[in-house]
């Protein structure tokens, strides 16, 4: 009986044997970064048809529960994993800033991560994707990059045998969409109601209130956050945006110091003192706060909602650019990295000092109309 390529055979083995019948695979060793296609025995068997049937089961994914150390078949997550191992070995690896980005389009396809790739179906991944569409043009697109190299990968190392990406609808925000909405008076009144009633409101309430990045604020660590002078370290992305100092607005001083006092190596973490990535806060700890309080917005939309408050109120530029972790031009006209302990040490913080950032980010309202 001819199988289809990639599918694996049965070998009768020579010799006067208990089980001739042998499961026989071909995979990709990439041990030593360079793919090479291997052979191997998975099991054995005294009957061709028991061979026949635990193969059929291995390659959907339900192998026999005792041979399941043999299921090599990645699931989504796993394939990700080797098929980012094997670009990187590649000469045109992309570079560290894009690395970010794909990992970010991984977290969003979270509902399947655990799927093995040869049972999960086009209509899923649209399902993940279509999920996406008010998101930006590069966003979707990162997805699209990753998936489709996930497939030629699988392809390519004969985990499936046809590539069910080529077929997918990317749609995107149109140009000129915004794609992110600030929080209303209304919801920011809402949180501040819901604080200690709501499990994680306050995470939300100290986004608000430093406007940093969704990822920035999830790798403070606590020895990074100075409560008594009312400042943390922190940040990403840019060179004006890393190891900036944030001013901590006084209304927030007491969900920083709830935080804190859980005595953990970052500020922020899940309930049994995990670190979280960017994209396990989002699709779990974010968007069941979002659906609990009966509101739609994504985590940037935070930071977003910190510029607006702050121009509602006529906030100095400099000082919210500072804070937010912005480029902006020196004297001479030159581009200067804002943030560093030095300069708070020196009480001087680039054009501004620390008092005037804290007095600055004080002039955020707390009370508003519900």
């Amino acid at each position: 009986m001819k199988l289809p390529n990639g599918y694996g055979n049965i070998v009768k083995l020579p010799g006067n044997r208990r089980k001739p019948y042998a499961v026989r695979i071909t995979y990709m060793d990439m041990s030593d970064g360079i793919p090479k296609k291997k052979r191997k025995y998975i099991a054995y068997f005294s009957d061709q048809k028991l061979a026949l049937s635990f193969l059929a089961e291995y390659n959907n994914g339900a192998v026999v529960k005792e041979h399941q150390k043999y299921a090599d078949t990645p699931t989504f997550a796993e394939l990700y994993d080797k098929w980012c191992a094997y670009r990187k070995s590649l000469k045109t690896n992309p570079a560290a800033s894009t690395w970010k980005n794909y990992n970010i389009a991984f977290g969003m396809y979270a509902p399947i991560h655990t799927k093995k790739i040869i049972s999960i179906r086009a209509s899923e991944l649209q399902e993940c994707i279509t999920a996406q569409n008010s998101k930006s043009k590069t966003t979707v697109g990162n997805m699209r990059a990753i998936v489709r190299g996930m497939w030629q990968y699988a392809i390519m190392n004969e985990y499936v045998d046809k590539d069910i990406t080529q077929h997918l609808i990317f749609e995107a925000a149109p140009n000129g969409t915004p794609i992110h909405t600030r929080f209303t008076d209304a919801e920011i009144a809402a949180l501040w109601d819901a604080l200690w009633t709501i499990n994680n409101v306050d995470i939300i309430l100290i986004y608000i209130y430093t406007g940093m990045r969704p990822g920035e604020l999830l790798e403070i660590k606590s020895e990074n956050v100075h409560l008594e002078e009312k400042y943390m370290i922190g940040g990403m992305k840019t060179e004006a945006g890393k190891d900036r100092i944030v001013p901590l607005h006084d209304a927030i001083i007491p969900l920083v110091k709830y935080r804190l006092e859980q005595n953990r190596e970052y500020l922020i973490t899940n309930k049994y003192g995990n670190h979280y990535t960017r994209a396990v806060y989002h699709n779990s700890n974010f968007n069941t706060l979002m659906s609990r309080m009966q509101m739609n917005h994504a985590p940037h939309d935070t930071r977003y909602t910190f510029a607006a408050l702050a121009d509602q109120v006529g906030m100095n530029e400099i000082c919210k650019k500072i804070i937010m972790g912005h480029a902006l031009a020196n004297k001479s006209g030159t581009a200067f990295k804002t943030g560093g302990t030095h300069d708070v040490t020196m009480d001087v913080y680039t054009e501004k000092t620390l008092q005037q950032l804290l007095e600055a980010v004080n002039m955020l309202p707390t009370e508003f109309t519900s």
